[in-house]
């Protein structure tokens, strides 16, 4: 694992999380949901995406980016993104992929949160 140094790509990432509450900007997709579920019993989708953005402004907290490498990834993302925050004091690993990856896009970014486990 390495940490997200690429400044493009950090902008992109930080912009999307210092609108946390913003409805879009990071959303649970696939298997996520029930994972907050059954990690983070009781852990509205609100306090999640808040812990995330508290995790790397208010700690200092790392996000490590990884090349995929899974086969049924990889012809669609390069990467993913792993934090790791305490949450209700558990820790969690959350995987999540940024999109659009290209810089030439117009979209906004956003974060697509597509696992969270305990760390």
């Amino acid at each position: 694992m390495a940490r997200l140094t690429d400044p493009d790509l950090l902008a992109k990432y930080h912009q999307v999380l210092r609108g946390w509450a913003i409805e879009g900007n990071i959303e649970l997709v696939g298997r996520a949901q029930r994972g907050l579920r059954d990690t983070l019993d009781g852990v509205a989708g609100r306090e999640f995406k808040e812990a995330l953005y508290r995790h790397v402004f208010d700690e200092n907290g790392e996000i490590d980016q990884v090349r995929e490498q899974r086969e049924q990834w990889r012809a669609l993302w390069e990467w993913h993104y792993d934090l790791r925050p305490t949450i209700r004091g558990l820790r969690v690993y959350v995987e999540t992929r940024l999109f659009p990856e290209a810089f030439g896009s117009r979209q906004e970014p956003m974060i697509y949160v597509v696992q969270i486990k305990p760390a």
